[in-house]
């Protein structure tokens, strides 16, 4: 997808996007845009977080596989459809699924944090477990869904996944009078930032957009710099474990290097205080992976005093205990 392909069909994303809010409307939540002015006086500007933490299965992720699972053909719905992810977009694509009244089967890793299989497995759908470092999921779920004529759900890489996502910022402009600035959106493959950025600069063309990622896991930020796909280094921890995509996945990259979008990474520990300021604050539970738009704004927050800021509370599916380790390791020092 190209520069010019991306501004010629634009306005057809911003609809479609509009279009898409009005068929999952009724199965999902219109989250709440939290603000508070403890946050804002902390970090020096406004800043406000929508909470995906407490959508329908726990994450946006619900959004996407909606969106797509509303564009099948009876044909389709009557065979089922398959996903491949570590924990949100199998909920989100089992949850999808038992709305549209379809069956779901998932490819998850064998080490997917074990709240996240075991929310998964609440949806009943047919889970097969594959070893991260010796298989690849794609090449397994493309086999099974050519065995079973099962259609694949895309989690990022896909423009009818991607209009589900930008709801999140069509909701967002409508909960507040104010005018974004700057946005920091959570990025995995970029479905997220690619379909909440056609919205936002629809609305502001002069708005800033970041993606956001963890250090040594960041191919978002290192890709929008060179300008081509580059992947991870993967070099740093599982902690963030929505985030581990490899690269940006090609669609959402065509579109957000063609709005202009940038990336800002962070270390660990801006994620264990973002978690601890969420909890402080706005009595939320973040995995890391939901909070690393607010341990980014953290660490670059002398980047926006004084703006208007949006980002993403993009999931709140955390083991107990790895919640626990996470705050004992805050240091808030703002």
């Amino acid at each position: 997808m190209s520069w010019l392909s991306v501004q010629h069909n634009f306005q057809s994303y911003v609809a479609e996007i509009e279009k898409t809010h009005s068929v999952i409307e009724p199965h999902i939540q219109n989250t709440p845009l939290l603000n508070s002015k403890e946050l804002d006086a902390k970090l020096g500007m406004h800043v406000f977080c929508k909470a995906e933490n407490l959508q329908i299965t726990g994450s946006f992720k619900i959004r996407g596989a909606l969106s797509a699972i509303s564009r099948l053909t009876d044909e389709q719905l009557k065979k089922g459809v398959l996903a491949y992810s570590s924990g949100n977009h199998a909920q989100g694509v089992a949850k999808a699924a038992q709305c549209y009244g379809t069956e779901a089967t998932i490819i998850m890793p064998k080490d997917a944090p074990s709240n996240k299989i075991a929310k998964t497995q609440s949806l009943n759908p047919k889970i097969i477990f594959y070893d991260r470092e010796s298989e690849i999921r794609e090449e397994i779920g493309a086999k099974i869904a050519d065995k079973n004529g099962l259609t694949i759900i895309k989690p990022y890489d896909a423009m009818e996944t991607i209009y589900g996502q930008g709801t999140a910022a069509l909701e967002a402009i409508k909960q507040t009078p104010s005018s974004f600035d700057i946005a920091l959106i959570c990025a995995g493959g970029g479905g997220l930032t690619a379909g909440c950025s056609i919205i936002f600069k629809h609305h502001n063309p002069d708005i800033q957009i970041f993606t956001t990622e963890p250090e040594e896991w960041n191919d978002q930020e290192r890709s929008y710099a060179s300008g081509t796909i580059l992947a991870a280094t993967a070099n740093g921890s599982g902690l963030c474990d929505g985030l581990l995509t490899p690269e940006p996945g090609e669609i959402p990259f065509s579109i957000n290097l063609a709005l202009g979008i940038q990336g800002l990474s962070c270390e660990e520990q801006y994620i264990f205080d973002a978690m601890q300021l969420a909890k402080e604050v706005f009595a939320v539970e973040l995995e890391p992976s939901g909070a690393i738009a607010l341990a980014n704004l953290i660490k670059h927050k002398d980047k926006f005093q004084e703006k208007n800021v949006f980002l993403t509370f993009s999931g709140g599916n955390v083991d107990p205990e790895v919640l626990n380790e996470c705050l004992a390791k805050a240091k808030l020092g703002l």
